[in-house]
């Protein structure tokens, strides 16, 4: 949960481990994950996979793209054109190459086009600019806390596997975080009205 004074202030790089971890619970790549997390961060509500899913833009090579298309579906998805790609929800284009830095992954993609079909997609560093590995395909998720309102969020609790586990190492501690998130929250919805 945000504090109350910059209950609206969000952090990129928090918006693409959300995202990151809404993925990968979800889809259980790999089998069992564990998921640490401070207690905040259970009051602040996730968005449902389901709907997720439907606002994902699927690339892969060989396809056509069209950027205008493009470029209109990630302004409306809450990226922001810039020169070069270094933060979550950032895109670039120069020429027939399109960085694209998802709030979905860890990496920046980079797309190269040869006229309008993806010849190359790979994942790359933005410090350095080297690639870190070649890809057939990528997945991009809209900013989690912009493009989705209330109605399409669910408790963290809700997206977990049936059978999941949850350990407190302080259960006491938790509540009184929890109490605390929730009246900021409140707090914070106040000054809104």
């Amino acid at each position: 949960c945000k504090k109350a004074a910059t209950y609206d202030a969000i952090n990129n790089n928090q918006v693409l481990r959300r995202t990151e971890t809404i993925n990968k619970v979800t889809s259980l790549e790999g089998g069992a994950h564990i998921i640490i997390a401070y207690p905040e961060s259970i009051c602040e509500k996730v968005v449902a996979p389901k709907i997720l899913d439907s606002n994902r833009i699927n690339l892969k090579i060989k396809e056509e793209l069209y950027l205008d298309f493009l470029i209109e579906v990630l302004v409306d998805y809450g990226f922001a054109n810039v020169d070069f790609v270094y933060e979550p929800g950032q895109f670039s284009i120069r020429g027939g190459i399109v960085d694209i830095f998802s709030f979905g992954n860890e990496w920046p993609y980079r797309l190269e086009l040869f006229d309008e079909e993806i010849e190359t997609i790979r994942t790359f560093n933005p410090i350095d600019q080297l690639s870190i590995r070649n890809i057939s395909t990528l997945s991009i998720v809209p900013n989690i806390n912009s493009k989705f309102d209330a109605t399409d969020q669910v408790s963290l609790f809700k997206i977990l596997p049936e059978k999941s586990l949850v350990w407190m190492v302080d259960e006491q501690f938790t509540l009184d975080r929890l109490q605390i998130c929730f009246e900021n929250h409140r707090a914070a919805k106040e000054q809104i009205k």
